[in-house]
């Protein structure tokens, strides 16, 4: 069957990178040298090659995007901008904490003792004054029983003595009766002497000290719960009703009969470890509860001890018991400063000191130390050791005065504050030049002086 001539044409084919023409002489080399290649890849692998197309082989580098030069100078404001802007916002919260910070080394000197004595008052003027503090703690030890034997002990007690008759203090001799509502009778064993009433926040406080009375018969009928007192050898007077006293624990321990006892050597023993842990929780007590702004002395305290009644233990144990008392002298930190430096330096009224540290002075009674503190009105005492005192400097009157002013003026004003050995000041911002007007703005820090 005869074609026609539309059989014989080709259809043309879409144009693509594969079928661009290679050049003659490119071809031939080409097609010679990457023959042979494939030719011997093939005799040395027997791995069949197959041939690169021209997509495979030919790769072109990526485009870089042309910007604008107009956008390139936008970009660059903005930047700048964003900086100025974040510069004013530092500014401005640096500015949000202005203040300024006056650091200063106060004025100071040294001051040595050695062994000199002084004298200290409970009231009068123009003196050092001290205060007497009083603690008192039972403690018991069990300790085995060596025997039994007969026992007639009598029963005792603390109490609390009043003066609500004049501002006078009152004396009670050795073995003044006290009497119970019940009729029983209890003595003190020695003398004492009851302070004076006072006003105490505009309100009339009668005087009072702290006691141990002693059953005037031994036995159980002589033990009482708490309970007040009158004192028979007042009777009649107007003092009957103003000078009393009221228990401040039972009076217990009376007894008669037979009774657990220790041996004497056991005894012995058991009182030294108990005073020994009395006067460990005493003075523990007393430095807790001393004002922060006074100061108590070991060397200025005494302890004494009583044998309290006997009481039965677990088993055949028998418990030993002692109370303690504690003594001790008290003092105003700022008053005792003042007095030991007055004593080595010349001062006017108005400078006020502070010592820097009592532990490296020793306070100790000078002579015999007094057999009881709470009657007597003075002591003497000897000092040793060498300390620090720093001048104290009026902070508020001080910042006052640097409140508005220029830093370059801080100098000037320092000059009328000889309490300050040196200073330097510090403003913020940094760029400020200027104190702040507000004085609880400036903020005075005393450095050390070592």
């Amino acid at each position: 069957m005869p074609k026609n001539i539309d059989d014989m044409i080709v259809p043309e084919r879409r144009r693509s990178i594969r079928n661009i023409p290679i050049p003659e002489g490119r071809r031939k080399s080409d097609s010679r040298g990457s023959k042979a290649s494939l030719d011997g890849l093939k005799k040395r692998s027997n791995v069949l090659v197959s041939e690169p197309t021209v997509e495979e082989t030919t790769s072109l580098p990526p485009r870089r995007p042309h910007i604008p030069r107009h956008s390139r100078s936008r970009r660059q404001k903005i930047w700048l901008a964003s900086g100025a802007g974040l510069l004013v916002l530092l500014f401005a919260v640096l500015s949000l904490f202005d203040g300024a910070t006056l650091a200063y080394v106060p004025k100071s000197a040294l001051l040595t003792f050695e062994n000199e004595v002084y004298t200290a008052r409970k009231t009068g003027e123009g003196n050092l004054f001290y205060s007497v503090v009083k603690l008192s703690r039972e403690k018991g030890l069990s300790v085995p029983a060596g025997s039994e034997g007969e026992v007639s002990r009598k029963a005792s007690g603390s109490i609390i003595v009043y003066n609500d008759a004049s501002v006078e203090s009152q004396k009670l001799v050795e073995n003044t009766r006290f009497e119970s509502p019940a009729g029983k009778i209890y003595r003190i064993q020695k003398a004492i002497t009851i302070p004076g009433k006072k006003m105490v926040n505009g309100v009339s406080t009668p005087g009072s000290i702290e006691v141990t009375v002693y059953a005037d018969q031994p036995g159980e009928a002589y033990n009482s719960a708490l309970t007040d007192f009158t004192v028979p050898g007042l009777e009649g007077s107007a003092r009957y009703t103003t000078i009393y006293g009221r228990s401040k624990t039972a009076i217990a321990g009376g007894f008669v009969g037979m009774e657990k006892m220790v041996k004497a050597e056991d005894l012995t023993k058991a009182k030294g470890e108990l005073e020994a842990l009395l006067k460990a929780d005493l003075w523990e007590e007393a430095t807790a509860e001393v004002p922060e702004d006074f100061i108590l002395f070991p060397s200025l305290s005494s302890f004494v001890f009583e044998e309290m009644p006997q009481s039965a233990g677990e088993g055949s144990n028998v418990s030993v018991n002692l109370r303690g008392h504690l003594y001790g002298v008290m003092f105003k930190k700022s008053d005792l400063s003042a007095f030991l430096a007055g004593k080595k330096i010349a001062l006017t009224k108005d400078e006020l000191l502070d010592i820097t540290s009592f532990d490296s002075l020793n306070l100790s009674f000078a002579g015999t130390p007094p057999a009881d503190l709470l009657p007597v009105n003075e002591i003497n005492f000897k000092v040793s050791g060498s300390t620090t005192v720093l001048w104290r400097t009026d902070e508020v009157a001080l910042r006052a005065d640097l409140a508005g002013r220029p830093k370059r003026d801080v100098a000037a004003i320092l000059k009328n504050y000889p309490t300050v050995a040196s200073a330097s000041a510090t403003v913020r911002p940094f760029w400020k030049t200027t104190m702040p007007e507000k004085s609880d703005k400036i903020y005075v820090k005393k450095l050390s002086i070592e």
